[in-house]
């Protein structure tokens, strides 16, 4: 695609100014990742949970500032997934241990099988595989007694069940069913989440979409682009504030840093001018 300069200082000024604001809202998190009611293995695997998604934030705005809102749309995809995570383990102090362990114990446990099994099958497709050069190759593989011990504790069925429950649509059903009013919208997230995982999946619908709008005359594909760069910005905070909140939640923190901080996103989201609204009056005129 071949942006106007107009577009392309637009793009870069929207995202930059993100950017910025998202950086200084991170650091709000402090309380949630330190509080001092997590036990050691539990405060690093919450750590690691908001690393990714902070990482992935970026990431985000980042590929947006290029224009690079395809691209943008998978990145996110992992914001989203680490952001549902990290909600559901934090969602309840009844279910915060069983589900954390879990998450670092047998679901993590369970995808070693099939990452060893992947590595095997690599090595058998080398022409040398005890060569040096693959000994990092070597070393993640399970020991036949690690082997054994994992498959007689997550057979197949064990196994799916962990990778469901832990899946978009397994949490998302679980967070709706619990009647959580702090997640009664969550829903709406599978839209996007299933445009993410056509283009990160290179179907047939990930591959067209994107030559779709390229095609259009210039007045409708620039007023789209913009108004999907200021969906991608949004969304980003979005999953943001979720964190959050729900973090604030668990631990019973004082939410007035939060209330100023929706605030300041409300701010961003107004200086995109109505970039949806440009374009439904341009995509469909009255």
């Amino acid at each position: 695609m071949v942006y106007t300069e107009e577009t392309f200082q637009a793009q870069r000024d929207w995202s930059e100014r993100a950017l910025m604001l998202m950086r200084e809202t991170l650091p709000l998190m402090a309380p949630v990742a330190r509080h001092g009611a997590w036990e050691g293995h539990e405060q690093t695997t919450l750590a690691m949970l908001l690393s990714a998604a902070a990482r992935s934030t970026e990431s985000t705005l980042l590929l947006c500032a290029y224009g690079q809102l395809w691209d943008a749309e998978v990145t996110l995809r992992s914001v989203c997934e680490a952001s549902l995570k990290f909600a559901f383990i934090m969602q309840t102090k009844e279910q915060f241990k069983t589900r954390i362990g879990e998450y670092g114990g047998d679901h993590f446990n369970a995808t070693l099988l099939k990452d060893d099994q992947k590595v095997r099958d690599l090595l058998d497709a080398l022409g040398d595989p005890d060569a040096k050069e693959w000994k990092p190759l070597r070393e993640r593989l399970l020991t036949d007694e690690e082997r054994t011990i994992l498959g007689e504790r997550h057979d197949k069925a064990a196994r799916r069940a962990l990778e469901t429950r832990w899946g978009f649509t397994g949490i998302i059903g679980a967070l709706r069913r619990s009647n959580d009013q702090l997640f009664a919208d969550f829903g709406g997230l599978a839209h996007g989440y299933s445009i993410a995982s056509h283009v990160h999946h290179a179907d047939y619908q990930g591959v067209s979409i994107p030559l779709d709008r390229d095609a259009r005359q210039p007045d409708r594909r620039d007023s789209l682009h913009m108004a999907h760069l200021a969906r991608l910005i949004s969304d980003s905070f979005d999953y943001l504030l979720i964190r959050l909140g729900v973090g604030y939640r668990f631990i019973e923190h004082d939410t007035s840093s939060l209330r100023e901080a929706r605030l300041k996103v409300q701010g961003l989201r107004d200086s995109f001018g109505g970039a949806y609204n440009k374009w439904i009056d341009i995509e469909y005129p009255e």
